[in-house]
């Protein structure tokens, strides 16, 4: 007599599951970038490991970002720390730059973006209402 498969379905569906958990919490691939999804990122790329930033941004536990408004030139590294104890997102007001959005940055992580496009950048963390920021690039 030949057992069932009852157990099969649910193992795939337990690892899709978590598959899906991991890819929603993360900060984009380890030691990669993404940029293009698709549509072709204009704007520059973003990831975990761009480089040593050059321009520096913290997320901090006051539910703001540090320095508000910042500057930086086309090419380098801006890299957004969270500092504090919380989440945080980076969240791009403008559709050529939603591609650079980071889904969440854990408390002691960071994000970093090259940006290939000269513009002004606002941002925002979906988590907490309020806490908006400003990146000129030119």
């Amino acid at each position: 007599m030949r057992r069932g498969n009852g157990f099969r379905p649910l193992v795939v569906g337990a690892g899709v599951v978590l598959a899906s958990a991991m890819a929603a919490c993360g900060n984009g691939p380890p030691g990669g970038s993404s940029s293009s999804g698709g549509g072709g990122c204009t704007s520059g790329t973003a990831g975990v490991s761009l480089g040593t930033g050059q321009v520096k941004i913290d997320a901090n536990d006051q539910l703001q970002f540090a320095p508000t408004s910042q500057t930086a030139h086309v090419g380098q590294v801006v890299q957004w720390t969270n500092a504090g104890s919380v989440a945080h997102t980076i969240t791009f007001d403008s559709s050529n730059a939603s591609c650079l959005d980071d889904a969440q940055i854990a408390p002691g992580s960071n994000w970093q973006v090259k940006f290939t496009q000269a513009g002004t950048y606002t941002y925002k963390c979906t988590i907490h209402p309020g806490m908006n920021g400003t990146l000129t690039v030119s």
